[in-house]
């Protein structure tokens, strides 16, 4: 279906498929033009994404945690100045207070250049943010965690550690 504009936004869902599937990423075509995938970074270990072609641009929308437990003044705080990077991909709350990363590109624009500038930059966005919201939102349950992992006798999760400790010895 062509818009007025002259692009195809078929030809874009297309294009879509092929670029995921050519990246080797999983693929489920959902219908009316929407596609889920899933990237994995090192920090954020599963990154679903939804993208979405509409009659005018392409949407895409990933879930990066529920709502925080707590300290939820710095942990926006926190996102708001990332958001201030962001070329396409920005932070943003759901209806039920998830924390989202989401973009919108007009679809005329949409190349194989994009598209991968558009899963690269959810990538690194989600990475990169990870680990600092769940130690300012969800410090309680990494406390709570820690301490269960000590007296299991394991090895502490290195999220829940202070920034620039891992835990390991030498």
């Amino acid at each position: 279906m062509t818009t007025g504009l002259g692009v195809d936004a078929d030809g874009v869902h297309a294009l879509l498929l092929d670029v995921l599937r050519g990246a080797d990423l999983p693929v489920e075509d959902v219908g009316d033009r929407r596609v889920l995938s899933l990237l994995t970074g090192d920090h954020k270990r599963t990154i679903p994404v939804l993208l979405q072609v509409t009659e005018r641009s392409l949407r895409l929308t990933s879930l990066f945690t529920g709502v925080p437990d707590e300290g939820h003044a710095k942990v926006y705080g926190l996102l708001l100045h990332r958001n201030e990077r962001a070329r396409h991909v920005h932070f943003a709350l759901d209806d039920d207070g998830d924390l989202i990363l989401t973009g919108r590109v007009p679809l005329a624009a949409v190349d194989r250049g994009l598209l991968d500038e558009l899963l690269g930059e959810l990538l690194l966005t989600a990475d990169e943010t990870f680990d600092a919201v769940l130690r300012i939102g969800f410090a309680g349950y990494l406390g709570h965690e820690q301490r269960w992992r000590a007296k299991a006798g394991l090895a502490p999760n290195p999220v829940g550690q202070p920034q620039g400790e891992t835990g390991a010895t030498s």
